[in-house]
């Protein structure tokens, strides 16, 4: 009886089902417009390479600058930290170096021509310091 009584409730308030009920659509025809694909998205390397600027560095500068952080974060862990501490260090290391070699594949180039970057970059610096140095000074 109270089945009844709420499936008439429902009735009347319109939340019942009846799997005989047939819905009825009318077809809608679409614009021609909406027929044709999207334009598709620029692609990355169309707007992203490694020659890109961002504030007034290329993609490769930043990304060879960071490597140097990269490695001065190992050092650091190698020369001034505890045991525990220096395996989280080159863990962050590793991971931000993972991290810099993506972004730089994802503009289009590769591991090889950033490290060979990095290593001409040092290679400078090292020469740029060296020339500072008298070594017939006595200290």
């Amino acid at each position: 009886m109270e089945s009844a009584r709420w499936s008439q409730q429902q009735d009347e308030e319109g939340f019942a089902f009846d799997a005989e009920a047939v819905i009825d659509v009318e077809v809608e025809d679409l614009p021609p417009h909406a027929a044709e694909p999207a334009p598709k998205p620029p692609r990355l390397a169309e707007r992203f390479n490694t020659e890109t600027e961002f504030h007034g560095q290329s993609l490769s500068q930043l990304a060879v600058h960071s490597l140097w952080i990269v490695d001065y974060l190992r050092g650091l862990g190698q020369t001034e930290m505890a045991d525990g501490d220096l395996d989280s260090l080159v863990r962050c290391a590793d991971d931000l170096e993972s991290s810099i070699m993506l972004m730089f594949q994802l503009a289009g180039g590769t591991r090889q021509e950033l490290h060979q970057r990095y290593e001409a970059l040092k290679l400078a610096t090292l020469a740029r310091h060296a020339s500072t140095f008298d070594m017939a000074r006595r200290q």
